[in-house]
């Protein structure tokens, strides 16, 4: 039996790279997120259009009202590449609202959330990233933050907000970096000015993934220029 054997070194140019990013709202995940290697943002909240539109008039949009057509559009990407082979990156905005569509697929107008659905949640959710994470394109998925105080330690510990408590550090796996996006005011001289940050890799309290050689905090990220640094 044959077997092929890849170089690590070359493969490394070549790989799709995977990233979640998560913030507050307003953080400018949807700004950053449009600045990847030709993108096609599958937006499934309306109010990011006009950040990507500033960041990057160029990039394409489509909306997603449901969980079926995103499922539809990723499908499509999949078995027709050539269709598809524009885009370099695949933005998935946001996977917080993701999850979402799949519960309101699962318990319709209603909303009520039984025992029993919370497995098929968590089943179709993990499903989903994996189909996402398996797309032979880059990809990059935003979403909201949630925050949590331990009770003992008065301590705040700081993760993408999905529901179903073990689902962040799950859903971690399937991204080659995690970063949690904030802003913060710098001075520049004569005025003061508010700054991006990408946080990689930061304290247990705060849920990141790094990946060589970006470590550390990131100031004004631009994800293609990141790309670039991963795979040179």
């Amino acid at each position: 039996m044959d077997f092929e054997i890849l170089n690590a070194g070359e493969a490394r140019q070549e790989t799709a790279i995977k990233g979640l990013i998560y913030g507050q709202s307003g953080a400018g995940k949807s700004y950053l997120a449009a600045t990847a290697p030709k993108p096609l943002i599958l937006l499934t909240e309306m109010n990011g259009q006009m950040s990507i539109s500033h960041s990057n008039p160029n990039a394409d949009i489509i909306h997603i009202p449901n969980i079926k057509m995103l499922v539809d559009v990723l499908q499509d990407i999949e078995i027709n590449p050539k269709k598809w082979k524009k885009y370099k990156t695949i933005v998935i905005d946001s996977i917080t609202e993701m999850q979402r569509l799949i519960k309101d697929s699962i318990v319709g107008p209603s909303g009520d959330m039984q025992i029993q659905h919370w497995s098929k949640l968590t089943k179709n959710f993990r499903n989903l990233i994996r189909k996402i994470r398996n797309l032979d394109k880059n990809v990059i998925c935003i979403g909201l933050l949630e925050t949590e105080i331990d009770e003992s330690t008065g301590q705040r510990f700081v993760r993408p907000a999905f529901e179903g408590k073990k689902t962040g550090p799950e859903i971690a796996q399937y991204f080659n970096f995690v970063g949690l996006l904030f802003t913060q005011q710098d001075n520049d001289g004569d005025n003061i000015i508010t700054v991006r940050n990408l946080m990689l890799d930061g304290p247990d309290r705060i849920m990141c993934k790094t990946i060589a050689p970006l470590t550390g905090t990131i100031k004004d990220p631009n994800i293609e220029s990141m790309f670039k640094e991963i795979q040179k």
